[in-house]
């Protein structure tokens, strides 16, 4: 398990706010599921949102915020039960309320499986890629977040192992190479287009729909 790269604090802080698209927020969901630094980290933001809430003084609740409080259904004092992972979503509890698509070959030794999130901007799918391909170079006119389940891959900001997050912009162009032992399986949301660079990655975009 790495834990070389992980969200950057205003990510962290926005997911745990919940200002994040929820297909943004899901990829980091999938972060925090398998990273356990990363976890220790949210309950220590949440630890600290909770410090400040309690220093503020409460202000007296009108009429219809009292009658909402009273609707509301009453906490269980049962822990939650944790959501069991679809079938083969690789073991990610965090897909269990979304819609899986098939596994679909998108080139040679690269499989892309599409993660349903009606609500989200951003375009949500699991990547699975055998060991050593590599991918043509590229950048996104958005954002593209991935979080690594299994295996690894590399490029020119680092190597991105299981557990790690890696977390790009329009600002980043890079060219991913997969481990050539382990091979890869990651889940990525994007935002924007993707843009191939160079010949063949401009031979291939007319036929490459992410």
């Amino acid at each position: 398990m790495s834990m070389s790269h992980r969200p950057s604090d205003e990510t962290l802080a926005a997911f745990a706010a919940g200002r994040l698209d929820e297909g943004l927020a899901l990829v980091v969901a999938a972060h925090v599921e398998i990273n356990p630094q990363t976890r220790r980290d949210l309950a220590d933001i949440d630890a600290l949102s909770g410090a400040f809430l309690d220093s503020i003084e409460p202000e007296p609740m009108g009429i219809d915020a009292r009658s909402l409080s009273i609707a509301l259904p009453q906490r269980s004092a049962e822990p939650p039960q944790r959501p069991s992972a679809p079938p083969d979503a690789a073991g990610l509890a965090v897909l269990a309320p979304y819609t899986l698509g098939r596994w679909q070959s998108v080139g040679r030794g690269v499989a892309l499986r599409r993660v349903e999130v009606p609500s989200s901007d951003s375009r949500v799918f699991m990547l699975r890629a055998q060991p050593g391909t590599r991918l043509p170079a590229h950048r996104h006119t958005g954002a593209e977040w991935t979080t690594i389940i299994s295996g690894a891959y590399q490029h020119e900001y680092g190597r991105y192992a299981a557990g790690d997050f890696d977390e790009a912009d329009d600002r980043h162009a890079h060219t991913p190479v997969v481990d050539p032992y382990e091979g890869c399986t990651c889940i990525v949301a994007l935002t924007g287009n993707v843009r191939f660079e160079g010949m063949i990655g401009r031979l291939l975009q007319p036929f490459v729909r992410l």
